[in-house]
C-alpha cells in the first residue's frame, strides 16, 4: 500500500489585514489540494498560526477547515505558534479533534499509525527561545518514518558564520536522522536541502511557494517527492 502525504508549512493564519492573502486562504488551498490527492495524511511542519493573538473567531474558522476535512492533519507547533499553557491549539480546539495530532500536545513527540506502516516524529517549540528543532527517534516500530522540523537549514560552509540564528539545522543533524522523509518548515520557498543520506525538504508556504510537496511511501518504488501547485482563489469564509 502505498501511503500519501501533503507537507505544508509556515501557513500563518491570521486576523484579516487587508492583504488578497490571507492564512485562512492558504489553509483552505492545502486542504483542497490534499482531499483532491486522495492524501493520507496532512503534514503542516510549524507557524500554522501567525502569533498567539489570533482571535477566537479566526480560530474557529482554522479548526473547522481542519477538523471538517476529512483528512488525518499532523501539526508540529513552530517557532509562531510554539506550546504554551494557553496555546493555540488547544484554544482552537484543535487538541481534542480525534483525526487532529498535535506534537508535543495532544501526543508526545512520536505518533503510530500502525493501519499505514507509519510513525511521524517531531519536537514541538516550547517557546519563544532558541532550541534544538530536528528529532532523532529511537529505533523505529514502523516500516516508515516521518520526522517532522521547524528550523533554519544550515549548510557546512556557512555554519560558523550563521552562529546567531536561532534553530539551526546542519547537514550533520540531517545524517543523523533514520528517516524515510524529513518535512521542514520555518522557510518560505521549497527546497531540498541536506547532503542527500536522507531526503529533507522544505515546502515553503502556500503563497510564495503556491504548492505543496506530496510524499509517496511505496513499498516497491520507495520514496518520491513531487510538488503540486495549490488554488489560492478561495473566499476565506469556511
Amino acid at each position: 500500500m502505498t501511503v500519501v502525504l501533503v507537507h505544508s508549512s509556515d501557513i500563518h493564519v491570521d486576523d484579516d489585514a487587508g492583504w488578497a492573502y490571507t492564512g485562512l486562504i492558504g489553509l483552505r488551498a492545502v486542504l483542497d489540494r490534499a482531499r483532491a490527492l486522495a492524501a493520507d495524511f496532512v503534514l503542516l511542519a510549524g507557524d500554522t498560526f501567525d502569533n498567539h493573538r489570533v482571535s477566537a473567531p479566526v480560530l474557529r474558522q482554522a479548526a473547522d477547515l481542519i477538523t471538517q476535512s476529512g483528512l488525518q492533519v499532523v501539526l508540529l507547533p513552530g517557532n509562531h505558534d510554539p506550546v504554551l499553557p494557553d496555546c493555540l491549539f488547544r484554544r482552537s480546539g484543535l487538541s481534542v479533534h480525534p483525526a487532529v495530532h498535535v506534537l508535543g500536545v495532544t501526543r508526545a513527540e512520536t505518533i503510530l499509525f500502525a493501519d499505514h506502516a507509519l510513525e511521524i516524529s517531531g519536537r514541538a517549540h516550547r517557546g519563544f527561545g532558541d532550541m534544538a528543532p530536528l528529532y532523532s527517534p529511537a529505533s523505529r516500530t514502523a516500516r516508515w518514518r516521518v520526522v517532522m522540523a521547524h528550523g533554519h537549514y544550515v549548510p557546512p560552509k556557512e555554519w560558523a558564520a550563521n552562529a546567531h540564528r536561532s534553530w539551526r539545522i546542519g547537514d550533520h543533524d540531517l545524517a543523523g536522522v533514520d528517516a524515510d522523509y524529513i518535512a521542514l518548515g520555518h522557510w518560505d520557498r521549497p527546497a531540498a536541502v541536506g547532503d542527500g543520506s536522507v531526503p529533507a525538504y522544505y515546502s515553503g508556504s502556500p503563497d510564495l511557494a503556491g504548492t505543496v510537496n506530496v510524499v509517496r511511501l511505496d513499498p516497491v518504488l520507495g520514496v518520491s517527492v513531487s510538488r503540486e501547485a495549490l488554488n489560492l482563489s478561495h473566499p476565506t469564509t469556511a
